[in-house]
């Protein structure tokens, strides 16, 4: 059975197509030769990684939108699924234990010089939540397009100085040079920023939703 939707013929809905399974399913292309067993299992522990990793970044995005309302609530939300994520790709990862070191070098030679420092996203993470450090923007030279891509996020607001942003906008006076700083600079120790945080603790009131921000 078929439907027609924006003049194109397409299958009925159902698990498959919507989740573009057999698409996933063909993305294991094995490049060891002959085949070895466990390139597979490494294989898809990145591909899913790299599935997390979109996840974070789209509901980091949510949670800066949080911030800019503000809705403190809201971004705890968002917080919580993404701190869920990284506790269960912190198990993912060390499915990897279950990989010998000579069951790793009998594939792990093929893939050079691939290496994980090559992942966009996850410099996009890093980039996102405030390390800024242009060192590892090396890796991808060889791709401009890219290269201007984690720039340009580099010199953004990282969600750290949207989380500070929130809190001025709900009334905490924070010191000036911070709020216009150079955004493609790490953070450093700020006296004064501590000092809102202790008042924050000292003086929760009745809402504790910042306290647990």
């Amino acid at each position: 059975m078929t439907i027609k939707y924006d003049s194109l013929v397409l299958e009925k809905l159902n698990y498959n197509s919507y989740l573009k399974v057999p698409q996933l399913l063909d993305l294991q292309e094995l490049i060891s030769d002959p085949q070895h067993h466990d390139e597979m299992f490494f294989i898809i522990i990145h591909q899913a990684s790299e599935l997390w990793f979109k996840n974070i970044l789209h509901e980091s995005d949510k949670v800066v939108e949080a911030f800019h309302t503000p809705s403190v609530s809201r971004a705890l939300k968002g917080f919580k699924r993404i701190t869920a994520i990284m506790d269960l790709m912190v198990k993912q990862i060390n499915l990897l234990s279950t990989l010998t070191p000579v069951e790793f070098a009998g594939f792990r030679d093929n893939l050079n010089p691939a290496s994980g420092f090559q992942s966009v996203q996850f410099r996009e993470i890093e980039f996102k939540f405030g390390v800024r450090d242009a060192f590892f923007l090396k890796f991808f030279e060889s791709k401009p397009e890219v290269a201007e891509k984690l720039e340009k996020i580099r010199s953004l607001p990282s969600v750290y100085d949207e989380f500070w942003k929130c809190l001025a906008l709900l009334g905490h006076k924070l010191p000036s040079e911070f709020m216009n700083r150079d955004y493609t600079e790490s953070h450093s120790m700020n006296e004064k920023l501590v000092e809102v945080l202790r008042s924050i603790y000292t003086n929760p009131g009745e809402d504790y939703h910042l306290c647990l921000l």
